[in-house]
């Protein structure tokens, strides 16, 4: 039989042995039950982690296979590679920024600008991340993502939730070290044709959009031990850098000298831009008695990115985006059940440090035709912080029999503190003037200064729930009834959110079952708004005979683009979930369909349409005018038991996925979208020609139709030998790309509306490999390879607006990374 042969004949029985051509069957028999398949989620062990392709080491890179999760259509890009941050997932349909990102059982989200304001670097915002813990996937346990169905114990969320767990101490006394690496001269780089893919042509708002060249590494240590019979500890470090190479154009600039202008020239020259992202963990486990665990664990995540903007003096600036988590757990088995107690305490911050606090330019009107700009400084210094204290505690009864029922309690409550702060701890100042080169030293004051004057800006809130749920099991059916009700003291809600699961076990054999859901689910906190107000409140504006970097003017202006907000409500998803689960020989096949509709999205808006006040026009509020529709219907199937062939053996899963998103505020919007034009008509967008309602625009992201994907997964124990290989196909589709600094005019109403175009896209394919080798005399070390996109296929995947002109983005072709390791 030929092996492709022989693989698919082993999915479908229990356990298959090849030798010289004869085929030898033995029948298994499973005594365990197959778990009724109440809720929806994919777990990763660190073995099938190890297996894998890890990229660069973020948790979200380990999820590509999973049918519930979309990447943005942006995260491979072949434009960006140095870049080393996680990619954002879409979980059926939601924004990125409504996932749940935990760490043993303690949120880790960052919700101070969780997502891209679609603006570049701007003097009033960070770009910051939704996660506040870029943790590297090489140094957890497990990794489990749970998108629908999902149990009452966890809230949050409106998309899913992204469940980390640290290792702990077993027993066991263990090491590992390892090493890994790739560069620009190991990959493929493929970009539209039109497009002058060069470093020097990146602009102020976009300092790192193109990165043709760059090297990137991570090595770490991790160390498992005992310290007594009944206590040990896990500690682990590790590091993954990136530097970036990039034409920093010189020419004149100018700078401030007291109140006096003075012009310099530089020259051109190769700057390095730099990444790097630091991870700590500490973990000690005391097994106090047979029925007693207490660990107590410590986790640092550092991320710290180096930046210039690229022909702009003086403008190097920092950007940091840090967690510090300490965690107590406390689990005890009584006669009744299981009690399990968590205290855990989490410090975020994003800190953007200028090498020059001002900014300075100069309008040249030497030739009045065509004048020339000249500038130097950064975007500012600038801090957030977000600090959450947690206490959760959960009681797990024991299964107890009722007549013909079993029941199984869960009973359990949180509490969360958390208190933000926005900083600027020092006035920052555009000055700008107008004159010529030669006579700037006779510019005595600037024809306008704009301050973001210092202060800081506070918020606390507390958020609660408490949780009850029963797992029923009569006869054949097995049903999971749950409630959750949540506090939001910032909006002033209380929540309920009503789970309910049911399967049925068609034959009692385990074989075929069916499940059927409805749920809804809460969304994550909305701290971001409760700060707002402090990212602009302190603008001011000097329009003539300004003193440069001075908070003493005659007069200032203060332009407000905030004045409160609506009543706001906590998003929610409301799911409808129905979904078959047969189990076939040495297969497990599963057919689901999603129903999300998610309501009261919070969304950026004109507080006072239609007023022709320019003043009032361009304050904005936010409401929950936000609706999503989202449908999906996946078809998996996986073997149960590793499928050999001689002495090689095969682990294989396959899905096929269908999703249809549609939103009526668009995905690059976001919820923190703003746009100063007065005449703007948010209801309204030009796409492909024609003036269409906003609700109709096709996705901006997250949006292919139809997915496939193959895992095999083959081991040679003899030979020490894995080989992991991943195909993806996607369907091609049509996508709506912002214009980004281009309007159209609405003729019916006069008003300006933002301007889409239609772009399509084919179909793509890409094959990714690993291959492994740790053979037995070398005593743990081990070599491996990663080559994705191995056929280095052209892969289009976005687009943006550049100077004008629609471009394609790719994915990043052929590329490989090599790693050594060593176990102990």
């Amino acid at each position: 039989m030929k092996p492709a042969a022989a693989l698919l004949f082993g999915l479908f029985t229990a356990s298959s042995s090849y030798a010289n051509g004869e085929v030898s069957e033995q029948e298994i028999v499973v005594k365990d039950k197959v778990e009724a398949p109440l809720t929806s989620k994919q777990t990763l062990t660190s073995e099938d982690i190890n297996k894998r392709p890890t990229g660069d080491g973020n948790i979200t890179d380990l999820l590509k296979t999973n049918p519930a999760v979309q990447f943005s259509n942006s995260g491979n890009n072949s434009l960006s590679q140095g870049e080393i941050k996680p990619s954002d997932i879409s979980i059926h349909g939601s924004t990125a920024y409504q996932n749940s990102f935990t760490l043993d059982g303690m949120s880790i989200n960052n919700d101070i600008d969780p997502a891209d304001n679609g603006l570049g670097v701007t003097n009033s915002n960070l770009s910051s991340d939704e996660q506040g813990f870029y943790l590297d996937s090489r140094l957890i346990e497990s990794v489990t993502v749970y998108d629908a169905n999902v149990p009452v114990e966890f809230g949050g969320f409106s998309g899913g939730v992204v469940e980390t767990k640290s290792r702990s101490w077993q027993g066991e006394t263990s090491a590992n070290v390892y090493y890994r690496q790739t560069d620009s001269s190991w990959n493929k780089t493929i970009v539209d044709e039109k497009l002058d893919f060069n470093s020097s042509n990146n602009d102020v708002s976009n300092p790192a959009r193109f990165q043709p060249d760059y090297k990137k590494s991570s090595y770490g240590v991790s160390v498992t031990t005992g310290i007594t019979d009944n206590l040990g500890f896990v500690a682990s470090i590790s590091r993954r850098t990136s530097s970036i190479p990039m034409v920093n154009a010189g020419g004149r600039s100018i700078a401030l000298e007291g109140n006096k202008l003075s012009g310099f020239e530089y020259q051109d020259s190769i700057k390095d831009q730099t990444r790097v992202s630091d991870n700590m963990f500490t973990k000690f486990t005391w097994y106090s008695s047979p029925r007693t665990t207490i660990n107590l664990s410590f986790a640092l995540s550092k991320y710290e990115s180096e930046l210039f903007m690229n022909g702009v003096a003086n403008s190097d600036y920092t950007e940091e985006h840090n967690g510090l988590s300490t965690n107590l757990q406390f689990e005890h088995m009584m006669d009744g059940g299981v009690f399990d107690l968590s205290l855990g305490k989490q410090k975020m911050e994003d800190v953007r440090t200028s090498e020059q606090n001002y900014f300075v330019q100069l309008e040249d009107f030497t030739d009045w035709r065509n004048p020339v700009t000249y500038a130097s400084g950064g975007p500012g210094d600038l801090n957030t912080e977000q600090d959450n204290t947690t206490i959760k505690g959960k009681f797990t009864y024991n299964p107890k029999r009722f007549g013909n029922t079993t029941h199984q309690f869960v009973v359990g409550g949180e509490q969360t503190l958390t208190k933000a702060k926005y900083i600027r701890d020092k006035t920052y100042f555009r000055n700008g003037y107008r004159g010529t080169w030669d006579s700037m030293e006779w510019l005595g004051f600037a024809n306008q200064v704009d301050a973001f004057f210092a202060g800081t800006y506070t918020t606390r809130y507390v958020n609660r729930a408490i949780f009850a749920e029963d797992t029923i099991e009569i006869n054949n059916v097995t049903l999971r009834t749950g409630l959750r009700f949540e506090r939001d003291d910032f909006v002033q809600n209380n929540n309920l959110a009503p789970r309910i699961t049911a399967s049925w076990d068609l034959f009692g054999s385990g074989d075929t079952v069916v499940t059927a859901g409805a749920n809804r689910y809460y969304g994550r906190s909305m701290l971001t708004y409760a700060l707002y107000e402090g990212q602009n409140a302190g603008l001011k504006h000097c329009y003539m005979m300004c003193n440069p970097n001075s908070e003493q003017q005659d007069s200032w202006t203060t332009t407000s683009d905030y004045e409160g907000m609506s009543d706001l409500k906590t998003p929610y998803n409301d799911e409808l979930s129905l979904g078959l689960q047969q189990t076939w020989r040495n297969s497990i096949w599963s057919l689901n369909y999603v129903h999300r509709l998610g309501k009261d999205e919070v969304r950026s808006r004109p507080k006072y349409p239609g007023t022709t006040d320019p003043n009032k026009a361009r304050i904005r509020t936010f409401d929950n005018g936000g609706e999503t529709t989202h449908d999906s219907v996946s078809l998996t199937v996986r073997n149960r038991l590793p499928i050999v062939i001689e002495t090689v053996r095969n682990q294989l899963s396959a899905s096929l996925v269908w999703q249809q998103t549609q939103s009526n505020t668009p995905k690059d919007m976001g919820y923190s979208f703003f746009d100063p034009n007065t005449n703007l008509d948010y209801d309204k967008v030009w796409y492909d020609g024609k003036i269409i309602n906003a609700a109709d625009l096709p996705s901006t992201d997250f949006n292919a139709p139809l997915r496939a994907n193959i895992e095999w997964i083959a081991e040679l124990p003899q030979y020490g030998t894995t080989v992991y290989n991943l195909w993806q196909w996607q369907q091609g589709r049509d996508q709506a790309t912002r214009h980004e600094n281009d309007y159209a005019v609405d003729p019916s109403t006069g008003k300006q509306v933002l301007k889409y175009q239609r772009v399509d896209f084919e179909d793509t394919f890409r094959w990714d490999i690993k291959a492994e080798w740790k053979p037995r005399f070398a005593y743990g070390a081990a070599i491996s390879a990663e080559v994705t996109n191995l056929l280095n296929n052209e892969n289009a995947t976005d687009s943006f607006v550049h100077q004008g002109e629609v471009y394609r983005v790719y994915e990043a072709g052929r590329q490989f990374w090599l790693q050594a390791s060593y176990d102990y």
